[in-house]
């Protein structure tokens, strides 16, 4: 395991200041200092001779993530209008969610780093992958959750060895994380800013690697379908596009759309600033939460996606049509399903659309 020779700094995607290479939890320190938190991008030398995806971390803590099915679905997209319809099933990972290949790479930064714990805030999924990837690189994790994380999830981490401390909502999560990462040592595992910037650079370049496998198993989609909280997951997979693009793998980018259960990102999109507080109730806990970064309105940008909302009720009759095709699939998951009646009426999507739907996790544990 060792950091990539070809990782030469990070640049923020706000005011472009190149940074040196190593660890911003907090994201650019310019934006953070002028109050706009902002990520920081990975830069790197010229490409690899294989051709491959570059990631920060080389021979990095692994538990066999990656390489999900791409699984198609006809019957769906005559059903949708649309001319092909692909499910990445993200839940073959480990332990169940896509989680696991962002903390594949932040956990082994952190033990690179000397880091003897990892700190995070997670609503279940990230907290489940951050504990099992802790375990396997021998370091502690601590785990701020709420007090209505799923039994399930809960159990799951404490079986890792992760120590939990529970607090009342989720914004009241991210003090204490900053606490241990700014005054103990740890190294942080999640955003814990208010507003948010994000999941630490290193451990986010872990979803490229999703582009090239949706480019192997479906050729170039016109449109992928995320769900989405602080875009994370949708930021990632447009890095590793971006990557494909840029070494002339691929012609044009697809379109990645961010779904979510209430306005928060097209809230953003209309004033062009992320650090609103945009609360509401919903059941879809994996992207749940009242506030956004600005990775996600690039992300939404730069590929000319959009953000679709998706009631519980929508996600619920989604999950019951994905649970006839035999596929188990969380609420937060099928909402990706649910936004694609309303891709089409927005005008993005058509009979000759080549659409691909991220399923997150199965929900084995909500």
């Amino acid at each position: 395991m060792q950091m990539n020779p070809r990782l030469t700094g990070l640049r923020c995607i706000r005011c472009a200041t190149l940074w040196p290479a190593g660890d911003y939890p907090e994201g650019c320190p310019s934006c953070l200092a002028a109050g706009h938190p902002a990520t920081l991008e990975c830069q790197y030398d010229a490409p690899s001779q294989d051709g491959g995806i570059p990631l920060p971390v080389l021979s990095a803590v692994t538990l066999g993530e990656g390489g999900t099915p791409c699984l198609s679905a006809p019957d769906l997209a005559h059903e949708e209008g649309v001319g092909a319809l692909w499910l990445k099933c993200e839940s073959a990972n480990p332990t169940g969610s896509h989680k696991d290949r962002m903390s594949a790479q932040l956990v082994s930064r952190a033990r690179l780093a000397g880091a003897t714990r990892v700190a995070a805030a997670s609503s279940g999924n990230a907290g489940v992958s951050l504990a099992a990837y802790c375990a396997a690189a021998g370091l502690q994790a601590d785990i701020a959750i709420t007090h209505n994380c799923p039994p399930l999830q809960r159990e799951a981490m404490e079986r890792f060895g992760a120590r939990l401390r529970a607090f009342e909502d989720s914004l009241g999560r991210w003090p204490y994380v900053a606490d241990l990462c700014r005054n103990h040592g740890a190294f942080a595992g999640t955003n814990y800013l208010n507003p948010p910037v994000g999941t630490h650079p290193y451990g986010v370049e872990g979803y490229k690697p999703i582009a090239q496998e949706i480019l192997d198993d479906c050729g170039l989609p016109t449109d992928i379908v995320v769900p989405t909280a602080r875009g994370d997951l949708l930021w990632g997979i447009f890095l590793g596009w971006q990557h494909l693009l840029q070494t002339g793998r691929i012609a044009r980018l697809p379109r990645l759309h961010a779904v979510e259960p209430y306005a928060r990102l097209s809230r953003a999109l209309e004033t062009g600033d992320a650090r609103g507080q945009w609360e509401s109730a919903t059941q879809q806990y994996s992207i749940a939460g009242g506030t956004c970064t600005l990775q996600a309105l690039e992300a939404l940008s730069r590929s000319e996606g959009m953000p679709v909302e998706t009631s519980d009720a929508q996600a619920g009759q989604a999950r019951q049509r994905l649970e006839r095709m035999g596929l188990g699939a969380e609420l937060s998951s099928a909402a990706a399903l649910a936004a694609v009646a309303r891709l089409r009426r927005a005008g993005k999507l058509d009979a000759e659309s080549n659409v691909v739907l991220m399923l997150t996790s199965d929900g084995r544990r909500g």
